[in-house]
């Protein structure tokens, strides 16, 4: 554009060329909007970068007919520079999701993750060993609540069993650990839209940790009982609808195939645009 002399014949036809971008660029937007909603990484520079490109657009197209040629180009150079970034990060965010897709789980070497048929049965026995462990404390003659050792002229085999003990509750609480942390990164995996299909993840490993800081105080009342039972009754309700979730299990391979080609048909539709208004520019 700014190689153009205003007084040219053609230069009004700039106008309309633009105009037709604009327009073609109109088109996509919902896409594009559409697609960044499932990406939300990349859901605030595609709002900026629209924002701006139809700002700068706009102003070009106030220009042009008043032949204002500098502010013209400047404007359009402005968008063309948003229109290359979001054609950029596009192609990344594309890239991106091939890769993923690539290394979905079953196709890396990597350590599987147990699931929550598993991690059910592993909260299963640990229930059953905790509540072993608070009837044995029980007849150790410790209070539901009293830590191991605190009972008076006790010494000898009772300060063996309670040094045992301990053991054994520290042991339960690595164990209930690792349930924690296969939960919550089960939950960072399976719950990136927020909609707690599996369930409130996210309040269960809290509770778990509850768990965790009564074994390593030594102490197992009637209270942590309650909690592992509901512990146990949230894990196989999550199983449950994850079974369901799963009765497809093409279901999310095909929503993910579908997404990238949405991906790649907005991207192709976006790199003509960045190429019209490139050849505009030369103009």
């Amino acid at each position: 554009t700014k190689d153009i002399n205003s007084n040219d014949p053609n230069y009004t036809a700039l106008g309309q060329k633009q105009k037709e971008i604009k327009d073609n660029m109109a088109m996509i937007q919902d896409s594009l909007y559409s697609l960044s909603k499932k990406v939300p990484q990349i859901q605030s520079v595609v709002n900026k970068e629209i924002q701006a490109i139809n700002q700068n657009v706009d102003m070009a197209l106030d220009y042009l007919p008043a032949r204002r040629t500098v502010e013209a180009s400047r404007s359009q150079q402005y968008a063309m520079t948003s229109i290359n970034n979001l054609a950029l990060m596009l192609s990344e965010a594309l890239n991106q999701m091939q890769m993923s897709m690539q290394s979905s789980p079953g196709k890396g070497k990597g350590k599987p993750k147990p699931s929550l048929s598993q991690l059910a049965k592993m909260q299963q026995k640990l229930n059953e060993n905790m509540q072993k462990a608070r009837e044995q404390m029980q007849q150790q003659g410790q209070q539901p609540g009293q830590k191991p050792g605190q009972q008076p002229g006790q010494k000898g085999q009772g300060q063996g069993q309670n040094e045992q003990m301990s053991e054994q509750l520290a042991r339960m609480a690595r164990e209930q650990q690792m349930i924690r942390q296969a939960i919550q990164e089960l939950n960072r995996d399976q719950n990136k839209d927020g909609q707690n299909s599996l369930g409130d993840l996210d309040q269960l490993a809290k509770n778990m940790e509850q768990t965790e800081t009564d074994l390593l105080n030594k102490k197992i009342q009637q209270e942590t009982i309650s909690r592992q039972q509901d512990i146990i009754t949230k894990l196989l309700e999550a199983e449950k609808a994850e079974r369901e979730r799963e009765t497809d299990p093409k279901r999310e391979s095909k929503e993910g195939k579908d997404q990238t080609s949405n991906y790649k048909i907005v991207l192709e539709e976006y790199q003509k645009i960045k190429q019209r208004e490139t050849e505009l520019l030369k103009t």
